[in-house]
Formats: structure tokens, sequence, C-alpha cells
């Protein structure tokens, strides 16, 4: 018994190095600051869901990611125009939708950029004008593919929003618009330099690819180019000056009929193919251009060239040369700036403040001429002209960013094929005379 505590002494000091031996828990300070760290890694999970900007205003209505690399932003454009015409003009005096236009764009981290529009203004039937998807790769590199315009022309690439006037000139009649296909683009030399290039399917002059396929298996090419050597020289006069070329060449041997057509500035047509003309080869473009934009004061100018191959489905075929010039200036009266992306008032038009809005004055020279020989076989001379010049005016009121009045008066004439009478078509034998008014609607 006298060993008994000798021994319970010997087994506690054992028990004791055993304890101190084995990993201990965490202390409370680690408990503490390992929540902390779960907090903070909770809360920058959820942080960017509570930031989610949700905006609507002059822009239109937008969803954005707190970070900003992700946006949603739905788009619209109405149009309503009022037609006049003087005596002698077969087409009736109206009210029409020119535009009404709906659509979703946006980006997804930061990386791609997405385009979808639906046009409502067709009388015809509804049509989707823009469906595309851009990735960015660098400022210097993007790759767009889906329906959007072909890099042509200068007035063509514009938006319908921002254009100097109701309707586009006579160049954009030959400038091929949307089509589909994929296209590489961007900026160099610090933005002096800006280019695109893709592969088309292949349209008309002044066309849309509203089919979504190719009649054939021939792609057209289509780039542009254009330099601003002193956009980055700050209050030089010439850092508003850009020019530049674009073209397009392509084989659109389809033996379909040739439906493209020319319009007047009121939209009535001045020249069309026979039906029984077909597209039977190459089809190609080339459009030296330029534009300038100084304070107030605006001018665009461009040239229009193209060689088509057409023909009948029995014999006949020739290359036939079109071409068409406009040159475009305009003054912002209330001290804005022009831009190629329009006019943005500095005050928006409110009666009891007296301020006015933003006013500019525009005016234009444009001209399309058609080749000769399209009069032997494939153009009717009775119904179609071979040259119209036009010469417009007006006046353009921004009342607000989103919404624009706009007033013009066009006069186009028509030369006519040797041993014309015109008495086929009421549009050529007198010149047209035209005063045409818009309302828009464009966030």
């Amino acid at each position: 018994m006298k060993q008994l505590p000798k021994l319970s002494l010997a087994l506690l000091l054992s028990a004791s190095s055993a304890l101190a031996t084995e990993p201990s828990g965490p202390s409370v300070q680690e408990q503490i600051d390992a929540l902390k760290a779960r907090i903070v890694e909770l809360d920058a999970k959820v942080r960017p869901i509570q930031r989610a900007e949700v905006t609507a205003g002059d822009k239109g209505f937008s969803l954005t990611s707190a970070d900003g690399s992700s946006s949603l932003r739905l788009r619209g454009l109405i149009q309503v125009d009022a037609r006049a015409f003087g005596d002698g003009n077969i087409d009736n005096d109206s009210f029409v939708i020119r535009r009404a236009r709906i659509g979703l764009e946006g980006k997804l981290n930061k990386t791609t950029d997405y385009q979808l529009v639906g046009e409502f203004g067709n009388a015809s039937a509804t049509t989707l004008l823009d469906a595309n998807v851009t990735l960015n790769y660098s400022p210097e590199l993007q790759a767009k593919v889906g329906r959007f315009k072909t890099p042509v022309g200068l007035e063509q690439l514009q938006s319908d929003a921002n254009a100097l006037f109701i309707e586009r000139s006579l160049v954009s009649q030959i400038a091929p618009n949307r089509d589909l296909g994929v296209q590489l683009g961007g900026e160099l030399n610090n933005k002096t330099i800006s280019y695109a290039i893709g592969v088309f399917n292949g349209i008309q002059d002044g066309g849309n690819n509203s089919d979504q396929k190719d009649a054939n298996d021939g792609k057209d090419i289509a780039a542009r180019v254009i330099f601003q050597p002193w956009i980055n020289e700050e209050g030089s006069d010439l850092a508003g000056l850009s020019f530049g070329l674009g073209g397009s060449y392509g084989l659109q041997d389809t033996n379909a009929k040739v439906g493209s057509s020319y319009k007047t500035d009121g939209q009535q047509t001045f020249f069309a193919w026979k039906d029984t003309v077909l597209s039977t080869g190459r089809v190609s473009r080339l459009s030296p251009q330029f534009s300038y934009y100084n304070g107030g004061f605006s001018l665009l100018g461009e040239y229009i060239v193209s060689y088509t191959d057409v023909g009948l489905a029995a014999g006949s075929r020739t290359k036939l040369k079109n071409d068409a010039w406009q040159l475009a200036a305009g003054y912002v009266l209330t001290g804005e700036k022009a831009s190629y992306k329009g006019v943005v008032p500095s005050n928006d038009f409110d009666r009891a403040s007296g301020s006015l809005g933003a006013v500019e004055l525009v005016g234009r020279i444009a001209s399309l001429d058609v080749d000769n020989a399209a009069f032997t076989t494939f153009a009717d001379r009775d119904k179609s002209a071979t040259k119209a010049n036009s010469y417009s005016v007006g006046v353009n009121w921004y009342l607000s960013k989103v919404t624009r009045l706009s007033l013009n008066y066009a006069h186009t004439d028509f030369d006519l094929a040797p041993g014309a009478n015109p008495s086929a078509n009421a549009v050529i034998k007198n010149s047209e005379d035209a005063v045409l008014a818009r309302l828009q609607l464009n966030f």
C-alpha cells in the first residue's frame, strides 16, 4: 500500500507527458480570424450581385454588372416621316413609318460584344436587321461574326439615326449594306489607322442579305482602311480629318435575277433592271472617301464605282460600270460639336428656360450614272433614267439626346438614254421635287 502514492504520481506524470505531445486544436483567435476571412470571401461573391446597376435614361434601359465586365442594353429607333411631292410626280403625299427597331446589345466578361436588332417598320414583313457577336482580343484586333454592315461605304456605315439627311445619298444606292459573314478589324498606331476586312455571302448594289443564305458558293471579300493622322493632336484644325478607301470583290454567278434598283430621295424608282436580267459573274466596287469635323462644321465626301457582270438566260452577257458620288456639309448654329456619331445638344429644349436644344443646317449634292450599255438589252430606256443628279438642303433640330426633328427639300433631275420616251414612267418624265419631314426617337 505504501507504493500506491508513488504509482499514482507516476501515472499522472505519464499522462501529462502524453497529452503534451498531442496536437492541440485551433485557438479562439485563430477561429475568429478564419471566420473573418470567410466573411470577406462571401462578401466578395455577394457584392457584385448587390451592386449591379440598372439605369433608364437617354441611352435607353441597361443592366450592368458591378465590375462593368458585362452589360445588357435595350435599344430603340422610331422614325415617322411625311413626304410631299411637287406637281408632276406620281407618288402620293403620305405619312410613313420609315423605321421601327427594337434591339438588345451589350457585352459579356469584357471579351465579347453582342447585338440583336429587329426591324418592324417594313410594311411587307418583320426582318432581322442585325445579329452578330464580336470577340475582342485587343484594340488592334477584333473578330465579328454574323449579320452586320459590309465595310465599304462611308455614308452607308453611319448609323441611320445620325445621318445628316432624312434619306441617304445616291452613293448608298450602290454601296453594299448588310450581309452575313466574318470580319477582322481594329485600330492601329494609337488610333490613327482603323481597318476592317471580311468574307461575306455577297450582295447586289445597295442590297441587304435578307434571305440569310447565299445563292451560290462564291463569296465576296470586302475591306476598308481609314487614316486619321492628326487625331491625337488636340487643338489642331486637322484633328477631325479622316480619309481612306473601301472596296469589295466577289463572285455572284447565281443566274438569279438582278433585283436591285436605284431610288430618289423621295424613294421613287428611277432605274430598274429588266426582269430577265441575271447576275452572271464578278461584282467589284471601289470607294475613296473622306470626312472632316471641326467644331460645329462637318464635311463628308465619297465616290463609288461598281463593275457588275450581267446577262440574259440565253445569250448576251456584259460587264457594266455604274458610279456615284456625293458631297455633304453641315453646320451647328447653336455651338455644339458635329461628329460622325451625330450632334448632342448642350441643353435639351425647354420652353420655360429658353433652351433651344441644337440646330444644324445641312446641304448636299449627289449624282449617280448608269452605264449607257445597260440600255441596249438590260434596262428599258423608256422606264429608267441613265443618270440622276440630286440637290438637297435641310435643317435638323435636336430637342434632346433622343429626340430629333428634320426637314429636307430635295430636287432630283434625270438624264435619259438616247431615243427614250419616258411616258411609261412619270418619275423620270419630270424632275422630282420632294419635301421630307421626320420625327425621330432614338435611345
